[in-house]
């Protein structure tokens, strides 16, 4: 106990590092005002979002807002849209803090991003996110974050001995980086803010320091494929890491559902063991930019059909009323003046003729398939929803629509319009209050998302060990097939587990053959596949199928038809 407490107390000391991104706005020499915008990055990640402290002081004696709007560079139609608005009282301060999405696509490249400031005072509205890296080929690279402490002690000896990403070199002869430190001081507690971290680096009093709710958020993160590095000074504070995550060996790695942990200990947090140790490849950038659709999604919502004769007769017939017969009959010389009711006419009844068409042939909202991989984390009272999803629209009168609190939705390909937006800005918006509109969903077009979702539940796997072990079912829906492995790492199997109902095991000596076989039917996409992938599972941990999805998928758009055939379930158990 006297030794966990001094490494509370060190540790402390190493969570006071100064670190991350800081700026201040320029204001006018006349205001009185000031804001200042930090972060506990210091680089911004390819995917995913930035997470960002605004504290904003009023020193007028009136209320005032402020407004940001983050703007991609380059290609800024591959940036999410969003804007935030800061209301702040008189002679009082505020403190906001945002989450601003990144990149959706073309992760071949990174672009940096500014923030454009409008408000009282506001001298200076640009101000740049920082941006370092290679800017060609980062899809490559995984994304690694590095403890302030551990940054400054292997950050520039690591970055001097890389290379530029390098498709012919050589295994072993030269390896690329990229990354960011990380203020733990300032740890985000949303999981999604660690959503483009591919691999974090910490010390072991840091991790025992850590806030509870920034431990959460970052084990919510491991959930979804981050790995978790952890240098310890020695063997005892080895076993004090091991203990939080329940273990009672001496590995000094393991698996952690899709994540790896690993602890480097006792003088072996060199330089270039840390190198040795740093994440090489298919960082989430990758399996993004590297994605296709499910297979099984593929066939059961099929491309929209073009009818390309149809369109070009509807175009050149537009184009013949519009044009000459508006111009010389409707219009003509002499009633020039006609042409500002003529032309709003024309194409009004055109769109309606179009609109009509479309209901004709698909007529309204859509149908959709999604497949779901649910994460059990019953220490935490959370699970974890990955959702990939398809669907095609006929005709929408709407398109907006909002997600749980916790929730991430990345697009994918869409078959039509390619996600390209409208001129330089991307189509695709996100309001503060949470809510998706814009291009997200499109009149008869097929369009693909991921999502991911945490929220609160008591859903566990109660285990009970013995002659016949048994398990106890918490989670809402019946489950047509369970594989468990006990801490014995013995494997057991049970078939229509009811929740609330104690089920007795049979052994199993052939495999998890019934969760591989549905992946491999299904076909899933690779993060999706990275987070059921099942070889060599963990000691203690279950792995269920489900054919009632219940309340379990992450609802989007209200007007598309749902179906949801299929629910994979995994976690820990909870042992009796």
């Amino acid at each position: 106990m006297r030794l966990l407490f001094s490494l509370l107390f060190v540790s402390s000391l190493y969570l006071q590092a100064a670190g991350g991104f800081s700026h201040n706005v320029a204001m006018d020499p006349e205001s009185r005002d000031s804001i200042s915008v930090t972060s506990p990055f210091d680089n911004t990640p390819t995917v995913g979002f930035m997470p960002i402290h605004v504290v904003i002081d009023n020193r007028s004696t009136e209320d005032r807002e402020w407004s940001l709007t983050p703007r991609g560079m380059g290609m800024g139609r591959d940036w999410i849209a969003a804007s935030w608005n800061f209301p702040v009282g008189a002679g009082s301060k505020a403190e906001f803090d945002i989450l601003v999405p990144l990149k959706f696509q073309n992760f071949n490249y990174r672009w940096g991003a500014q923030f454009n400031w409008s408000g009282p005072g506001v001298d200076t509205p640009m101000m740049q996110l920082p941006q370092t890296g290679n800017n060609s080929n980062p899809a490559n690279i995984p994304f690694h974050a590095l403890s302030d402490s551990l940054h400054a002690k292997h950050w520039g000896t690591l970055e001097s001995e890389a290379t530029p990403p390098d498709p012919f070199a050589k295994k072993g002869r030269a390896f690329s980086l990229l990354g960011t430190s990380i203020n733990l001081s300032q740890a985000p507690t949303d999981w999604r803010a660690y959503t483009g971290l591919d691999q974090i680096l910490m010390t072991a009093q840091e991790w025992i320091a850590l806030q509870a709710d920034s431990k959460q958020a970052l084990q919510q993160a491991m959930a979804l494929g981050t790995d978790l590095v952890l240098t310890c000074e020695n063997e005892q504070e080895a076993d004090l890491i091991r203990q939080s995550f329940n273990r009672s060996d001496s590995n000094k790695s393991w698996q952690l559902g899709p994540s790896q942990v690993d602890l480097l200990i006792d003088g072996s947090s060199s330089t270039a063991r840390i190198q040795n140790i740093l994440r090489k490849n298919e960082g989430i950038a990758t399996l993004l930019e590297n994605h296709r659709l499910s297979s099984y999604l593929d066939q059961t919502v099929p491309p929209i059909s073009t009818a390309g004769p149809l369109v070009l007769i509807f175009i050149v017939l537009f184009g013949i009323v519009a044009g000459p017969i508006n111009l010389f009959v409707l219009a003509p010389s002499g009633r020039r003046h006609r042409l500002f009711i003529t032309t709003p006419i024309i194409s009004f009844l055109g769109a309606l003729i179009l609109a009509a068409a479309i209901f004709i042939q698909d007529g309204t909202g859509g149908t959709g398939t999604r497949l779901l991989h649910v994460q059990v984390l019953p220490d935490q009272k959370q699970i974890v929803i990955r959702q990939e999803q398809a669907s095609r629209t006929g005709l929408l009168f709407g398109s907006s629509f909002q997600t749980p609190p916790g929730t991430w939705v990345q697009p994918l390909s869409k078959d039509n319009s390619g996600l390209s937006g409208n001129g330089s800005e991307s189509g695709l918006v996100i309001d503060p209050s949470g809510t998706f509109f814009g291009e997200w969903f499109q009149s008869r077009t097929r369009q693909n998302q991921l999502i991911t979702s945490a929220r609160p539940s008591r859903a566990s796997i109660e285990f009970t060990s013995g002659t016949t072990p048994s398990i106890l079912s918490t989670i809402e829906v019946p489950l047509a097939e369970i594989y468990v492995r006990d801490p014995d790492g013995n494997l057991w199997r049970a078939k229509n587990v009811q929740p609330g109902t104690r089920t007795n095991l049979t052994r199993e000596m052939s495999g998890m053959q019934g969760w591989d076989d549905q992946i491999s039917r299904l076909e899933f996409s690779e993060l999706m596949k990275a987070t059921t992938k099942s070889h060599n599972p963990s000691q203690g941990s279950f792995y269920a199928i489900a054919t009632d999805a219940g309340s379990l998928p992450v609802e989007t758009l209200s007007s598309i038809r749902w179906n949801t055939p299929l629910v994979l379930i995994s976690g820990a158990l909870t042992l009796k």
